[in-house]
Order: C-alpha cells, then structure tokens, then sequence
C-alpha cells in the first residue's frame, strides 16, 4: 500500500471527528425519542444501529478519498454489507 501524506492523515482525522459528532447527535436524538417501552425497542434499535452503519460507511468513505483502509469487516458485521 502506497504511504499516506501527513495532508491526507489530517483530512482523514477531521473526517472522522466530523462522522463521530454526527453519530452522537443521532444516537442522542434516538434516546430522546425511546420512552423506555417495549413497543419503542425497534424503532430504537434500528435508530441506533442506522448511526452506527452511516459513522461507519462515512469512516470507510473518507478512507478511501485518502488512500487508508477503512473499518470494513466492521460494517459488515453490523449490516450484513461491505459497502
């Protein structure tokens, strides 16, 4: 695998941060909206594991824009997808 520039490892950096923050938004708002009944259960737990799929995809995303690996086997697992 080719080196990466210090350019590319930043912009990578900023990218995940950036997909980290969105994630926490919305696993906060799926937690604002669970009210803690069984009924809500799947609505929240599709909730959460879709902001784990899009940190995900959005991680892999920004590592192929730079020239990394990204986190793939772990999508796949959490989807059932490798893309």
């Amino acid at each position: 695998m080719p080196s990466t520039t210090p350019a590319q490892e930043s912009a990578h950096k900023s990218n995940v941060i950036a997909a980290e923050s969105a994630r926490q938004s919305a696993l906060g708002a799926a937690k604002l909206a669970y009210n803690n009944t069984p009924a809500a259960w799947p609505a929240y737990d599709a909730a959460i594991k879709a902001a784990d799929a899009a940190h995900l995809r959005a991680i892999i995303a920004s590592a192929a824009a730079n020239g990394l690996d990204g986190p793939r086997q772990t999508l796949h697992d959490l989807t059932g997808s490798w893309t």
